[in-house]
């Protein structure tokens, strides 16, 4: 049996049921600093016999692989010495090979990671333990890793602290929180959160799933509430309301087919297809309500559905006016969330600089923020959307609500229509002047 089998049983099965070419130990460290456990013991363990102020570090590799390859390293976690849950606490592996943008699987949240000065190409994992933390608390964590990394939050925090936050209390009960509670920790955090309810916002299946593909696509971990009884891998007939963060999607044929997800109690990177996601998707048996909760900047306010439905209208507005021919039955779309400054730097390096004098003319109307735009990219329904330099054309919308700025680019036309106070004008590439549009 491996030291895995044998010592640690709850990291065991996560490399049994998620590393189908298994992984080993290559170097221990007892005597590790995890800054999670720190605050853990502090406020609970250090009167516990025999209990010590930090963690074992496990180093993992491929399994039969040497480890001097920095291919065959798989990262670390590390591992509690006392718990009332789950011994795994702060957890930096690669993804399986499996979900790599080769077999079709983009983990949108995958960014390189310089923790406890180890650098790892992940998504941060973490599983709870039941004194101070639930899934959604770990579920917070989890975000919290990811937003700090992309600089939209100053700090990411203990799950005793998210608890503080949310109760004024570190420990738990063993109680979850709701998803408003939840909310208003990430608003804390100083960030924008979308709560969003289907039947609250009067979405179909395909909204919401087009809602979730648009943060998920932008970088954005979401949090999703699900019933454990519809999830495969609890193997479980027994009915609870439980958390897990959406952090990238799978395509099959062109189209996204599903989503990857860290299970914070049970199993990070699992993939749940469409039909799976949609049976798991809600929040009581009797009604079928489905809730996702994301953090955004906090000059964002405007929330994606209602995005694609001004999209909608615009290019219908266009289409009926003659001034377009595009059918938007016949394309498929790729939403992301982007600075001003990401969008400007996209434009010219894709020389599609048409559309920049009436970005800059809103711009010019900003005294402090820059701006956030919301863009969709607009390519040929049998297109990969992998590239976004590919895309056919472009919608873009002020995702600050600070203008009715509403953009639509084609390539073929090399031209920009937008409007802005509602009045539409449009420019070609190569002329200066705009025209306005009756």
């Amino acid at each position: 049996m491996s030291i895995l089998q044998t010592e640690y049983p709850f990291l065991y099965r996560i490399v049994q049921n998620v590393y189908p070419i298994g992984l080993e130990v290559y170097k221990e460290i007892d005597g590790a600093h995890d800054i999670n456990w720190t605050k853990e013991f502090e406020l609970f363990y250090n009167n516990q016999p025999n209990s010590k102020p930090y963690v074992k570090r496990l180093f993992l590799k491929k399994s039969g692989l040497s480890a001097k390859s920095s291919e065959n390293r798989m990262g670390f976690v590390h591992i509690r010495p006392l718990t009332d849950g789950s011994e795994v606490s702060e957890f930096y592996i690669k993804p399986p090979d499996n979900l790599k943008p080769n077999n079709r699987a983009y983990i949108k949240c995958l960014d390189l990671y310089d923790e406890y000065s180890q650098k790892v190409t992940c998504t941060p994992y973490i599983m709870p333990d039941a004194i101070f933390g639930m899934c959604i608390h770990a579920s917070v964590w989890i975000c919290l890793k990811i937003l700090h990394r992309n600089r939209m939050v100053e700090e990411s925090l203990t799950i005793p602290n998210i608890s503080i936050l949310a109760t004024g209390r570190p420990f738990t009960d063993k109680q979850g929180l709701r998803f408003v509670q939840t909310a208003r920790i990430l608003r804390m955090c100083k960030t924008q959160a979308f709560y969003i309810n289907s039947s609250e916002a009067n979405l179909t299946d395909n909204q919401i799933l087009m809602d979730l593909y648009a943060y998920v696509e932008s970088g954005l971990p979401v949090i999703l509430g699900v019933d454990i009884a519809d999830l495969n891998w609890w193997n479980t007939q027994r009915h609870g309301y439980h958390s897990i963060v959406a952090i990238g999607h799978t395509m099959v044929n062109n189209s996204v087919n599903g989503f990857i997800f860290h299970d914070e109690s049970r199993l990070p990177y699992q993939v749940l297809n469409r039909t799976q996601l949609l049976n798991a998707w809600h929040t009581t048996r009797n009604r079928t309500i489905r809730e996702l909760l994301v953090a955004v900047p906090p000059q964002v306010t405007l929330a994606f559905h209602i995005v694609y439905q001004q999209f909608s209208r615009f290019i219908n507005i266009l289409r009926t006016r003659r001034y377009i021919n595009l059918n938007i039955t016949e394309i498929a779309i790729q939403p992301i969330l982007m600075s001003s400054q990401q969008l400007i730097i996209h434009l010219l390096r894709t020389g599609n600089t048409a559309i920049i004098p009436s970005i800059y003319e809103v711009l010019s109307y900003q005294i402090e923020n820059p701006p956030y735009f919301w863009v969709i990219f607009i390519h040929a329904s049998d297109s990969s959307r992998e590239n976004l330099e590919d895309a056919i054309g472009y919608f873009i919308r002020d995702a600050t609500q600070n203008t009715d700025l509403r953009i639509f680019f084609q390539k073929e036309t090399k031209t920009s229509i937008y409007q802005i106070k509602n009045e539409l004008y449009s420019i070609k590439i190569g002329h200066k002047r705009k025209r306005h549009l009756t």
